[in-house]
């Protein structure tokens, strides 16, 4: 827990998300897909808010939210950021597996787009499903990003090959993690799931499966093509890749994924 935290300590969270739009595509698909279940008097609560990118553009909308956040000083930044926007939401310093200040059955949606990139422990993975579980009223929506193992086992080949082991792809493969001393320290504390196994994940603790997106497809493999884009033809590729993410194939060479899931 302590490597995780002083990962994220100091981390731009914001500008990942918006600084190339091969990062940008991953929060519009999002929002774009949360859009039907974000209506007005809507309770949302995140799970894993970071700096706020989300849980601020929920209150923006003028949605009930709270934003829970396990790292202090992403914390801090998303209180400061809140106070200057005058936003009015709800702001905790606590973990996504256990959010008790949260009442029962009170939310209309819950989304966790962060927390299962490091979750190690299967059992702590459970747990933070149900709590969202736990929160949501009957009828709820729960928003569950994932990055793919696969995605990244092919990313090693490009950007790390000293990660290009038979070891490394062997942990990679058959638990989700990345244990060499080589690495990272985000690939370090990471968890790296399948499609598969986070449909399941959902399903394990009651929820029926509505939807499974490809957050970003294949974008980060063109990422020559689609960030130098005018804005014309980013939306026009944009507009594509929505009527696309949602193809199972898709699902696996994405790096993140987004399973949306019912009460």
């Amino acid at each position: 827990m302590d490597a995780l935290i002083e990962q994220y300590t100091g981390a731009d969270e914001d500008s990942r998300l918006t600084r190339q739009y091969i990062a940008q595509i991953e929060f519009d698909t999002t929002m774009a897909k949360l859009k039907p279940y974000l209506k007005p008097g809507c309770y949302v609560t995140e799970l894993g808010a970071a700096t706020g990118r989300y849980s601020l553009t929920f209150a923006q909308m003028g949605l009930t939210t709270t934003a829970v956040e396990l790292v202090p000083d992403q914390v801090r930044i998303l209180k400061e950021k809140a106070a200057q926007q005058n936003l009015d939401l709800s702001i905790y310093q606590g973990n996504a597996c256990d959010v008790p200040f949260i009442d029962d059955h009170s939310q209309d949606v819950c989304v966790i787009l962060g927390p299962l990139y490091h979750i190690q422990s299967q059992d702590l993975r459970e747990q933070a499903i149900a709590e969202a579980r736990r929160i949501l009223k009957p009828g709820g929506i729960v928003a569950v990003a994932y990055i793919s193992r696969f995605f990244i086992a092919g990313m090693f080949t490009q950007k790390f090959p000293e990660l290009v082991t038979p070891d490394v792809y062997s942990k990679l493969l058959n638990e989700g993690v990345v244990t060499s001393a080589e690495a990272d320290r985000f690939f370090q504390v990471g968890y790296f799931a399948t499609p598969k196994e986070m449909e399941e994940l959902v399903e394990g603790q009651g929820f029926k499966l509505v939807s499974h997106i490809a957050t970003d497809t294949f974008s980060r493999y063109i990422a020559d093509g689609i960030n130098p884009m005018t804005p014309e033809q980013y939306q026009a590729w944009f507009e594509y890749h929505l009527q696309t993410c949602a193809e199972p194939t898709l699902l696996g060479s994405s790096n993140h994924g987004l399973v949306i899931a019912q009460c």
